[in-house]
């Protein structure tokens, strides 16, 4: 069934197929209509209505729904050193082999495929990620994991292959050849770090919300539309990420930095 998936996926006109999609969720719905459509989004994808911030008429089209903001305490940002940057589920998580990442168990890829940056994925060599899947009813916005620095942001292009779990498991180096942006950043002392917003089959229209400059430990960095995937890199010497398995929902804001015991 994997390899069969893995021809399908590979066969269809993946980008084709997203610029129909996005059209389609660009376009205007009735005022009256918005309320009951977004109601059965809700239930159909388990998105929380409670959460959002404004009236559901208020947004024009299911595109913009999909980048909804968050009432204000809706994600209460961890005074830790370290948040988790967006809400979804765990792929992977845990130290980088040398210059590799996990993808999902027994199959990896290399850093400087995923980032475009040979020289980036060598001084992020030894660190430790986390792969975060968003499923289409979680908030779409993603964050700053840390205080510290934007670099710059890299767009690099690529397909649109699916990044729910059967695709992860079936497409090999899925993340590296999906089209991304990369976010160069360090941390407050200085450690590097990246995150990495890939785009997916239905969301190649990521929104980057900051290029460059000094951030802070939940301002926004981006956002995206129909459910997608954050990878979140950390040089060496960071402070040591949560252990978590794989599945396991994490929510932006909460902390993301393991508990030493005593």
């Amino acid at each position: 069934m994997s390899t069969t998936r893995r021809l399908l996926l590979t066969a269809l006109p993946k980008v084709t197929l997203s610029r129909v999609t996005g059209l389609l969720t660009r376009t205007r719905l009735p005022k009256g209509v918005r309320r009951r459509f977004y109601e059965w989004f809700a239930r159909r994808y388990g998105a929380d209505l409670d959460e959002v911030e404004g009236e559901l008429h208020a947004f024009p089209s299911l595109h913009s729904f999909f980048r909804r903001p968050l009432c204000a305490g809706a994600r209460p940002v961890t005074t830790d050193v370290l948040a988790w940057p967006c809400d979804g589920k765990i792929v992977t998580a845990g130290p980088l082999q040398g210059d590799r990442i996990q993808q999902v168990k027994g199959h990896d890829y290399e850093l400087a495929d995923l980032l475009g940056d040979a020289e980036l994925a060598r001084r992020l060599r030894g660190g430790q990620q986390a792969t975060i899947y968003l499923a289409p009813g979680d908030y779409h916005r993603v964050h700053s994991p840390f205080d510290g620095e934007v670099c710059g942001v890299e767009a690099l292009a690529g397909t649109l292959f699916p990044v729910n779990p059967p695709a992860v498991r079936s497409i090999p180096r899925l993340f590296a050849r999906n089209s991304r942006h990369v976010f160069t950043c360090k941390l407050s002392d200085g450690t590097p770090a990246a995150v990495v917003m890939v785009g997916a089959f239905n969301v190649g229209d990521t929104l980057v919300s900051l290029t460059r400059g000094v951030v802070t430990r939940g301002q926004e960095l981006g956002q995206f539309g129909f459910g997608s995937t954050v990878v979140f890199v950390l040089g060496p010497g960071a402070p040591q990420l949560a252990s978590i398995s794989a599945d396991a929902s994490v929510r932006m804001g909460q902390t993301a930095v393991a508990r030493t015991s005593g």
